[in-house]
C-alpha cells in the first residue's frame, strides 16, 4: 500500500467516461480512500509503471486499448501482476464475465452501478489484499528464522558436535589408562561423566537430523522396504546379542519414497519398538501393511511398554517423552523426525496404543 498518501488504500480508476470517473472519484474519497483517475487504458499503464496502486477499478469498453488488454499486461508484469483488478462495464453477458475473470480480473460490477455495491467490494478485495501481505510478510519472517535456524545446526555440527567427540574421547581415555588407579567413587562420577557425554552426543545428532530433513531434496524411487527393515533388525540383532527378540516382517513389500529418509523413519520407528520391548519376557515386533483403497499403511507393531493415548497429544513435539529416563533413555527427537519425513511425503502417521500393552504405528506414504 502507498504509505505516503494512503488512508485506506490508493485506488486507480480508468474509464473514459469523465461523468464516471468523477462519480466513482467522489464517492470513494468520501469513503476515505486516495483516488486517482485515468481516461484510457495507456495513461493506466504509465500511472502504474510509476507507481502502482493497491486496486484497479477498470472499465472494458474504452477505444484503443480496452479493459481485457489492459488487465491482460497488468497480470503479465511482475510489478502489477498481484494488483486486484475489479471490472467495470454495461455488458452483462455470462460470456463478458467470463472472460473478465480468465484475463485475471477478481470481481465485476455492472453498470449503472449502486455506490453500496461498489464500496464493499473495493472493501472485500482490500482486506484480502491486506490479508495477502500480511501472509507474506510472516512468511518472510519464517524465511529468516529458517536461516537463523541453518546457521545455528551448521554451528552444532561443527563446534558442539567435534567438541563433545572431544570431551567423551579425553574421558574414555581417562578412564581406560587410569581406571586402577581410581577409588570407587571417581570410577562412578567418571562413568556418569561418559554416559551423559554420551547422551548430549545423539541429543547432537538427532537436532542435526530433524533441522536437515526439512531442507533435504526427495529423490523418490521404488524399493524393497521389508528388506529394509530386515536389514535394520539384523543390526539389532548383532549389536544386542543378550537379547532374544521375535521379528515378525512381511516379505517384499514395496514402497515409494525416499530410500534414505525412509531408513530414517524405520531405524527411529524400530529402535523405539526394540527399547521400549526390553522388560518384556517374549519381545516381539512385528512389521506389515494394511491395504486400504488406494493405500497401503504400514505398520510397526510391538508387545512392550506401550503409552497412554491421553496423554500423548504431544508425542511428535520434539523433546516430548512419555517415559523418564530411568525407565527407557532417549532424546525425545526421533519420532519429530519421523512425522517431518512422512509429512514431506505427502503422508500421514498415528498410532494406537495402551500401557503395558504394547503399541502400533501406522504410516503411508503418498
Amino acid at each position: 500500500m502507498n504509505n505516503l498518501t494512503s488512508k485506506k488504500g490508493d485506488i486507480l480508476i480508468v474509464d473514459d467516461v469523465p461523468e464516471n470517473l468523477q462519480l466513482l472519484f467522489t464517492m470513494l474519497t468520501d469513503h476515505d480512500y486516495d483516488v486517482r483517475r485515468v481516461l484510457s487504458g495507456r495513461q493506466a499503464l504509465q500511472v502504474v509503471d510509476i507507481e502502482a496502486p493497491d486496486l484497479i477499478l477498470l472499465d472494458i469498453k474504452m477505444p484503443k486499448l480496452d479493459g481485457y488488454e489492459v488487465c491482460k499486461i497488468l497480470k503479465s508484469q511482475e510489478k502489477s501482476k498481484h494488483i486486484p483488478v475489479i471490472f467495470l462495464s454495461a455488458l452483462n453477458d455470462t460470456f463478458d464475465k467470463v472472460h473478465a475473470f480468465n484475463v485475471g480480473g477478481v470481481d465485476y460490477i455492472t453498470k449503472p452501478f449502486q455506490i453500496e455495491e461498489v464500496v464493499i467490494r473495493v472493501e472485500n478485495q482490500l482486506r484480502l489484499l491486506n490479508m495477502q501481505r500480511e501472509i507474506e510478510r510472516k512468511n518472510k519472517e519464517l524465511m529468516l528464522l529458517n536461516q537463523d535456524l541453518e546457521a545455528f545446526s551448521h554451528r552444532v555440527s561443527h563446534d558442539l558436535k567435534n567438541k563433545i567427540h572431544v570431551i567423551n574421547g579425553f574421558s574414555q581415555l581417562i578412564a581406560q589408562e587410569f581406571a586402577h588407579k581410581f577409588d570407587p567413587d571417581v570410577k562412578e562420577y567418571f562413568q556418569y561423566i561418559q554416559d551423559e557425554g554420551k547422551r548430549m552426543a545423539e541429543v547432537i545428532r538427532d537436532l542435526l537430523r530433524l533441522s536437515q530433513v526439512q531442507n533435504i531434496d526427495i529423490e523418490y524411487s521404488n524399493f524393497n522396504i521389508s528388506e529394509v527393515v530386515s536389514e535394520i533388525s539384523d543390526k539389532f540383532k548383532v549389536k544386542n546379542c543378550d537379547r532374544t527378540v521375535d521379528f515378525i516382517i512381511t516379505p517384499n513389500l514395496y514402497c515409494r519414497g525416499d530410500l534414505n529418509l525412509m531408513r530414517i523413519v524405520l531405524e527411529n520407528l524400530l529402535e523405539n519398538a526394540y527399547k521400549y520391548t526390553a522388560k518384556v519376557k517374549k519381545s516381539r515386533i512385528e512389521f506389515g501393511v494394511i491395504k486400504k483403497a488406494t493405500k497401503n499403511i504400514y505398520f510397526i507393531k510391538d508387545n512392550g511398554a506401550g503409552f497412554d493415548p491421553q496423554t500423548a497429544e504431544k508425542l511428535f513435539t520434539p523433546f516430548h517423552r512419555l517415559h523418564t529416563d530411568k525407565e527407557f533413555r532417549g532424546t525425545g527427537v526421533g519420532l519429530s523426525t519421523v512425522k517431518r519425513i512422512i509429512q514431506r511425503h505427502n503422508g500421514e502417521i498415528w498410532y494406537d496404543a495402551q500401557v503395558n500393552q504394547g503399541a502400533t504405528f501406522y504410516f503411508y506414504l503418498s
